[in-house]
């Protein structure tokens, strides 16, 4: 059988987005050509040399959030025109900011089209409620439009209140297991070693991280510090936070998907205390959720998420009021004092990854629903280009 030529439209580079990473490279081990349209915002990252795909990149400088609505339509016709020109079987549009041409694409060329949903892309703009409302209309038109919808957490269908669309997959953002066949870090702590706190993901103010009040935290507790990694526009935040606390927080900057992971595999605790009154923070789960559970380590997340949700289920973390300093330092310090409840709580994260939110069975969901689609395309011969 021939191989189906896959496009993929995201905005965002690839070495920014692990998740990204990891689907290309599941479509690629399924035997899938994989061609990536992708945006290019700063105008200045160097073109990644770790994939075998043809990446094509949109070089236009544009800032993020609301902001970013403005130049969208020169995206949509970047994506539609390489998509019109181009020949492939089977697109996906990655949030509602490329499914857009995506979809037009599809439907006069009568090819299939996946419409994933990382986020819910009203809600992490910030929308007034009345442009959320005409939106979200727009968007659920698109929804219905796609072959397929592949959602990041069941949550999103509560979030979106109801998904029109039978076929929905739900794929997590967990890594793959970096440990596989080998043993895991313990939670043992080392003696003269500091408890180490530890946080990387994009840094910006929209998203509500809350890394002030761990900074805060962690200035009370001997022994303690926090590592903090990532980018975005609350850099300049961050540092000066990090100067006001010298020799308890550490601000490393922008690191690699890899490195992410052997930090917090060196760390004592990781922390997501995203703020829940944001509705893309109440309905996420992130991927530092399911690395903290890869890891064995126990992770501190916001009372009122979905994340808060999974932690109980499984008992591999602490829930606190991510606004309460006390309550993050007296979480911080509990564990801090009882290292056999971190290696409980860890070990029971990583049952829980093992179990269910393995990469391995993610990767099966996503090729499995991809084989279903590219046994309906027609073959090429016989159709038109």
């Amino acid at each position: 059988m021939e191989k189906k030529r896959v496009i993929i439209g995201r905005t965002n580079l690839p070495d920014r987005d692990p998740r990204l990473t990891k689907e290309v490279d599941a479509l690629k081990s399924a035997g899938y050509t994989v061609t990536l349209l992708c945006w290019d915002r700063e105008c200045k990252a160097p073109r990644s040399e770790q994939r075998e795909i043809a990446e094509i990149r949109l070089r236009l400088k544009a800032p993020w959030g609301v902001k970013i609505l403005c130049f969208l339509p020169i995206w949509w016709c970047f994506v539609f025109y390489h998509l019109t020109v181009g020949s492939w079987d089977i697109a996906h549009g990655i949030n509602f900011d490329s499914i857009v041409p995506m979809t037009l694409a599809g439907k006069m060329k009568r090819r299939p089209v996946i419409y994933e949903m990382y986020d819910v892309y009203e809600d992490s703009i910030l929308l007034p409620k009345v442009l959320r409302r005409v939106f979200l209309m727009i968007d659920k038109v698109f929804m219905r439009l796609a072959k397929s919808i592949v959602i990041v957490d069941k949550a999103r269908i509560k979030q979106l209140n109801g998904i029109p669309n039978k076929n929905i997959s739900v794929v997590y953002n967990s890594p793959p297991d970096f440990f596989k066949g080998l043993t895991t870090p313990s939670q043992k702590k080392q003696t003269g070693r500091e408890f180490t706190v530890f946080y990387a993901a994009s840094l910006f103010r929209v998203r509500r991280l809350n890394l002030d009040k761990v900074i805060a935290a962690i200035k009370g507790i001997d022994d303690a510090r926090l590592i903090i990694a990532g980018f975005g526009d609350q850099v300049e935040d961050i540092k000066r936070w990090v100067n006001d606390a010298p020799g308890k927080t550490q601000f490393i900057g922008q690191i690699s998907y890899n490195e992410a992971i052997r930090l917090t595999a060196r760390s004592d605790l990781a922390v997501a205390l995203y703020n829940p009154i944001r509705p893309q923070n109440r309905f996420a789960s992130p991927n530092k959720l399911f690395e903290a559970m890869m890891c064995r380590k126990p992770i501190l997340v916001s009372e009122g998420t979905t994340m808060a949700d999974i932690v109980r289920k499984w008992n591999c973390g602490i829930v606190v009021n991510c606004g309460d300093v006390t309550e993050i330092r007296s979480a911080i310090v509990k564990l801090k004092d009882n290292p056999e409840l971190c290696r409980q709580l860890g070990a029971n994260g990583r049952k829980a990854y093992e179990q269910k939110y393995d990469w391995k069975f993610m990767e099966q969901r996503l090729t499995s629903l991809y084989q279903e689609i590219a046994n309906k395309v027609a073959p090429t011969a016989n159709r038109s280009t």
